[in-house]
């Protein structure tokens, strides 16, 4: 009986030192700010220097980078939180760093901050590259 309350207390020991990491983007006044469609392009310039690490890598050429974005009434960003990434750091920070610099649309409904989903949809086809955000 003890042996097995030592192996259930050492599971669960082990359990809770599972730790996971929070990423979070803060917007920088030395940056632009962007409404979505002008991001896009932005975005598709880095990532089709990136398709090729992604190949490397064996990752996929397409997919979806999610994000929650705290924003003001205004609909201006105040800081992005990556909830699934792509595989790659490098485009997962690019992609923060952006999301952190959105303006969104207003909402006049909500006198006070609010969190917007907001999904940026990626593809490496070939020698092109191109970003959708919604």
């Amino acid at each position: 009986m003890r042996w097995s309350f030592c192996r259930a207390a050492g599971l669960a020991t082990g359990l809770a030192c599972v730790a996971t990491t929070t990423r979070i983007f803060i917007p920088s006044p030395q940056n632009p700010v962007y409404r979505p469609s002008q991001a896009e392009p932005v975005l598709a310039q880095y990532l089709h220097l990136q398709c090729p690490a992604f190949k490397k890598a064996s990752l996929p050429d397409t997919g979806v980078v999610h994000f929650s974005v705290a924003v003001t009434p205004a609909g201006q960003a105040t800081r992005a939180e990556l909830l699934a990434g792509s595989g790659d750091q490098l485009v997962d920070e690019v992609f923060g760093t952006i999301a952190a610099q959105l303006t969104l649309p207003a909402d006049s409904t909500r006198p006070g901050p609010r969190s917007v989903p907001v999904r940026m949809a990626y593809s490496c086809r070939g020698d092109t590259a191109s970003v959708r955000i919604r």
